[in-house]
């Protein structure tokens, strides 16, 4: 996508209108990182274009090892970087199969966002359900997964918050107009489209139970760290990166390819939570308050440290000496 060149961002024609994961974690890394240590280096974030031979290449990848644009790193073509940055030890382990990359060559540095929530008491008397991610990632396994739950419950609410837009790819959203539809017109659930992360951030304050279905490999998944962050019960399969990402603050269940054994493992276990909100008003709340925040190590302090250890050591200059004996 883009490329961070001497401290100064370059754009493509992927990175033009995107306000995605990979856009954010280029903002917190200009913001948090000294601008000297950025002078040296060309950090590609995914999907390279021009490579430029003046300076240290580093490959920030946030796209799983089967992505199409990776095919720059087979037969050897990996060498034309210096280091490669992962989002987490999952993904590393993908590209180094898939590719043959030295270890030694590799680091991961997790994603990391701000903190917000402060663990107060949220209001209960609806319980919002969440969903703040593309649609293709299991928006058509949870819209009849809710469905069913809403008939059962009558106190329960979706906001769905997805759209293909988020990435400047709005004509992407055909396929799934006809599910943005039928959200639309159910009254237990409403479609709000592509929201800025901030107006997401405010809805997560106020939700309760982020349910997510996965069907696409997650390398990472920003939505799901700031569903935890926001004191979130998020109830996920074990899929791709999310356990790494999840870091025992959720909610997870045997991910399985069949969608409709897989949409019962997600509606057994939202309908247990519901069940124990509903024996026990407290249930949630006492679930929220607990102290997730510090579980998952995604602080932007870590988050800028990391940046700043693995530049200097990218910058320093090689030194060897031979012991005389």
């Amino acid at each position: 996508m883009s490329m961070i060149y001497k401290g100064a961002v370059v754009e493509t024609e992927l990175s033009k209108n995107s306000n995605g994961g990979t856009e954010m974690m280029r903002k917190r890394l200009l913001d948090n990182v000294q601008s000297e240590l950025l002078e040296g280096c060309a950090i590609h974030f995914s999907r390279p274009r021009d490579i430029p031979t003046d300076v240290k290449n580093i490959l920030y990848c946030h796209d799983l090892a089967e992505d199409p644009e990776n095919k720059v790193l087979m037969d050897g073509g990996w060498d034309k970087f210096n280091h490669f940055v992962f989002v987490s030890a999952w993904q590393r382990d993908q590209y180094i199969m898939a590719f043959g990359l030295p270890y030694s060559k590799c680091s991961v540095i997790p994603n990391a966002i701000e903190k917000r929530y402060e663990a107060e008491e949220k209001n209960t008397e609806t319980i919002r359900f969440i969903y703040h991610t593309t649609p293709h990632r299991g928006l058509e396994l949870l819209a009849p997964v809710f469905d069913a739950l809403s008939k059962e419950y009558p106190n329960i609410h979706l906001d769905v918050y997805s759209s293909f837009a988020v990435y400047g790819w709005a004509a992407a959203d055909e396929p799934y107009k006809e599910l943005f539809k039928q959200i639309e017109n159910h009254p237990k659930m409403t479609y709000h489209g592509f929201a800025s992360n901030e107006k997401v951030l405010t809805a997560l304050d106020n939700a309760h139970i982020f349910l997510y279905p996965n069907i696409w490999k997650e390398t990472s998944c920003i939505a799901l760290i700031e569903a935890i962050r926001s004191g979130v019960i998020c109830i996920h399969p074990n899929y791709g990166a999310l356990p790494e990402t999840a870091a025992n603050a959720t909610v997870m269940y045997d991910f399985d390819e069949d969608p409709s054994k897989h949409a019962n493992l997600a509606y057994a276990i939202a309908k247990s939570v519901l069940e124990h909100q509903k024996n026990d008003s407290g249930f949630i709340n006492r679930f929220t308050r607990s102290d997730r925040y510090g579980l998952v190590p995604n602080d932007i302090t870590t988050y800028a440290n990391s940046w700043t250890k693995l530049l200097r050591q990218i910058n320093a200059p090689v030194q060897f000496s031979v012991n005389e004996k």
